[in-house]
């Protein structure tokens, strides 16, 4: 009894702690800190000053901090520039004006190879920006202020602040294009944000990793690992480095997202910034800035690595090459396991297979109860009169993980009474080598997951058999358990509480991680279920329920967890019809919306159009205003053995933020956009129609050119969008609750208009 409760206390107090580590980030430097360090008091007073209100792309207030930035640049001594030129996404379907800055700090070999600190500017039309990306741009300016109080680098050090990162990554697309720096870069650090809070993760890398990923381990406090990479090369995310990568040049990408109900929205403001993340970011940029701006440039050309932060250890970073001859390490301890445990037990090849087969059902299960899990969540706030925000809840996250337990060892239970321990034991072993021998073989990145794991725990199963925690065998088991621990609960805590959430992906795969811990741990969990006893899985039940009761009492919408919002003032132009509309899913989740928008059904699919994913949208019929509406200029109109070849102006009222073109009735060969041509090549997203989001539009408008085939007559799809809703007669709309905010784009009205081209000469 006592090393049941013994195990079980230490389990979870070594989880807090795992968590506590993962999760909050250090103390911020003061202000009065040495003049060569970091300190997030000193860099706050430019977050202060950026991040005063929103300012996205081609606003005024863009403009105020486009000035504050040179100015700050220019009292460090640096001679600051603007890139002014269009933009051409090459990830997405976007382009647009940019102002980009930069600077240049010269090292003692002035001109040559150079260090890459990039942040962007920009913030969504929503929210000021304060962590994203604010923080990154204050990092680095403070990072620029230590660098120049010590002593002189050996490269140079160049400072980027895009512009349009919000936009699709429009101001990185136009210095990888045009600007004469982007040949000398040699390594790029990037800063970014999604969410308030958290511990800055370096959680992607360029290629050839394992030469960066070294020095990144000199680095004290370092928050990384392989697995987010590896995971973040198959998600449809971006950041600038998406169009940076086209450099080919080695690079660490940062960024802190907890609090990601904040992200993109208006509470991402100074007083939701936590110091600390900026602190972690700042003393990375500064560390890494003078180790590779002090290091050889352009860096040596190596493989990927498989790397791990680890307690008491630091970053472990080894090539991905030994991820196969360790995961046949490991095979080979639990060969031996296997070995032994059969000339021991009985009926070992039956107890093996069933083992084997309870994990992987274990996992199944799990992970389906964590889905189902979900869905009930969300309906029991989307039900509740405080609604709340379940998928970012540190307490459903632990209910899932204890739901998890209560079908991996009631499963247990049920087996342990038919089968014994060591052949149970030997089954999950081979079970977790052949996961060790699948992904070191297809994703040597996330290898280090399983490999480790199931070679301590072999180990540890190689000691003489032994009753209790004071033996040998417990000992070693309790070793093994605290690597196991180590590695994987702060992933699934990362991955099911902060980047992914619990109601969504992220349940499931805590549900399955922690299933797997479970199995693989038998040993531990035939002294914690004592044989097999019920009482375990009807005490983690309990716990389940008591923790599900108090999130249902104290997750709620508030000044920390805002329900995000969105209104759409929508204006067909043809038709002279128009909408109050939103998102769907924004109005099933917030009563303002339902109420705002009133009776609603499914909305016109071309308001859909000004979202870059599919979107479903709800909304109803309201007052017609005749705003001013976007126009088409045929500038020429030639044919050629290329086809029929349009040029166009395309133009909006002068408050329109961003223009949508959409062709329709031909397809486009090729297509340039104020000349520039616009490669499609590259782009996440793949539609039938052509379409182009153009951002920041200026008074005179959009140059495009079309080709399209010989004697088509193409029809263009042109949406203006301006920011805000107007008064419409008739139309109530109440003020915003405290806890609902805007999201995003905000409050929009777009302009609907199509044009059908005459046919050519």
């Amino acid at each position: 009894m006592i090393d049941r409760v013994v195990i079980a206390l230490l389990f979870v107090a070594l989880c807090f702690v795992l968590i506590e580590r993962v999760s909050c980030p250090p103390v911020a430097l003061a202000a009065n800190a040495q003049l060569t360090s970091f300190s997030a008091e000193r860099a706050m007073k430019h977050v202060l000053a950026i991040a005063q209100r929103p300012h996205p792309i081609g606003s005024a207030e863009h403009d105020r901090v486009r000035d504050y930035l040179v100015a700050q640049l220019s009292n460090l001594g640096l001679g600051p520039q603007i890139q002014n030129a269009t933009g051409v996404g090459t990830r997405y379907a976007d382009a647009g004006r940019v102002q980009n800055i930069l600077a240049r700090m010269a090292g003692s070999q002035k001109g040559g190879p150079a260090v890459l600190l990039v942040a962007h500017y920009d913030s969504v039309e929503a929210g000021p920006g304060a962590a994203d990306d604010s923080a990154g741009i204050a990092a680095i300016l403070e990072t620029i202020r230590a660098l120049r109080a010590g002593a002189p680098l050996m490269h140079d050090v160049i400072v980027l602040f895009t512009d349009g990162e919000e936009s699709d990554m429009l101001g990185a697309a136009a210095f990888v294009r045009e600007h004469p720096w982007a040949k000398d870069t040699a390594m790029v650090l990037n800063f970014e944000a999604r969410g308030t809070s958290g511990r800055s993760l370096m959680f992607e890398t360029g290629p050839s990793n394992l030469d960066t990923t070294r020095v990144l381990r000199t680095v004290p406090g370092v928050t990384a690992g392989s697995l987010f990479t590896t995971i973040y090369r198959t998600m449809p995310n971006d950041t600038d480095l998406s169009e940076l990568a086209l450099l080919g040049t080695p690079a660490l990408n940062f960024a802190f997202g907890d609090g990601a109900d904040r992200y993109h929205t208006s509470h991402d403001d100074v007083a939701h910034l936590n110091v600390g993340s900026l602190q972690h970011h700042g003393q990375q940029a500064l560390a890494l800035a003078r180790a590779f701006a002090n290091g050889p440039l352009p860096r040596r050309r190596t493989g990927d690595a498989v790397f791990f932060d680890f307690p008491g250890v630091g970053l472990v970073v080894y090539s991905e090459k030994w991820a196969i001859p360790l995961a046949l390490l490991a095979a080979a301890l639990t060969l031996v396991v296997i070995v032994r445990s059969r000339r021991e037990t009985t009926r070992f090849g039956r107890d093996a297979l069933l083992s084997a087969t309870a994990t992987v059902g274990a996992v199944v299960l799990s992970a389906a109860a964590a889905y189902l899990a979900g869905l009930i969540l969300s309906l029991l706030h989307a039900t509740l009169p405080w609604g709340g925000a379940p998928a970012w809840s540190p307490l459903y996250w632990a209910a899932v993980a204890l739901l998890s337990l209560v079908i991996s060892t009631a499963s247990y239970v049920v087996l342990r009474r038919r089968g014994s321990v060591n052949g149970l034991h030997a089954g999950a072993l081979l079970a977790w080598t052949l996961l060790s021998l699948a992904t070191a073989a297809i994703v040597p990145g996330s290898s280090y997951l399983f490999t480790w794991p199931t070679l301590v725990v072999a180990l540890a199963a190689l000691f003489p058999d032994g009753r209790g925690l004071l033996t040998t065998k417990g000992i070693a088991m309790c070793i093994a358990a605290l690597v196991t621990a180590g590695l994987l609960i702060p992933i699934a805590y990362l991955i099911g509480a902060v980047f992914l959430g619990v109601t969504a992906a992220g349940g499931i795969i805590t549900a399955a991680i922690i299933a797997l811990i479970a199995w693989l741990l038998m040993p531990l969990l035939e002294i914690v279920c004592d044989g097999a006893r019920w009482s375990t899985p009807l005490i983690c039940t309990a716990a389940a329920l008591v923790l599900v009761g108090i999130g249902a009492l104290t997750v709620r919408a508030s000044d920390v967890h805002p329900v995000p919002s969105m209104l759409i003032y929508a204006i067909d132009a043809d038709s002279l019809d128009a909408w109050l509309a939103s998102r769907a899913s924004t109005a099933r989740a917030d009563a303002w919306t339902r109420t705002s928008l009133g009776l609603f059904t499914q909305g016109p699919e071309w308001i859909a159009h000004m979202f870059l994913y599919p979107t479903a949208i709800v909304a109803r019929r309201v007052p017609f205003l005749p705003l001013p509406q976007p126009t088409i200029d045929i500038l020429s109109d030639s044919t050629t053995s290329d086809g029929r070849q349009l040029s166009l102006r395309v133009q909006a009222a002068a408050d329109a933020t961003m223009l949508g073109i959409r062709v329709t009735a031909a397809p486009v060969i090729s297509a340039a956009i104020d000349g520039r041509a616009v490669d499609t090549t590259r782009y996440r997203l793949r539609t039938q129609e052509w379409a182009l989001r153009y951002w920041a539009p200026s008074d005179a408008g959009a140059l495009l050119r079309l080709t399209v085939p010989t004697g088509s007559t193409p029809t263009l799809e042109i949406i203006a969008r301006c920011p805000g809703v107007p008064t419409l007669p008739g139309v109530s709309i109440s003020p915003r609750p405290a806890n609902v905010v805007p999201v995003q784009s905000g409050d929009v009205t777009i302009l609907c208009r199509r044009f059908s081209m005459p046919p050519g000469k």
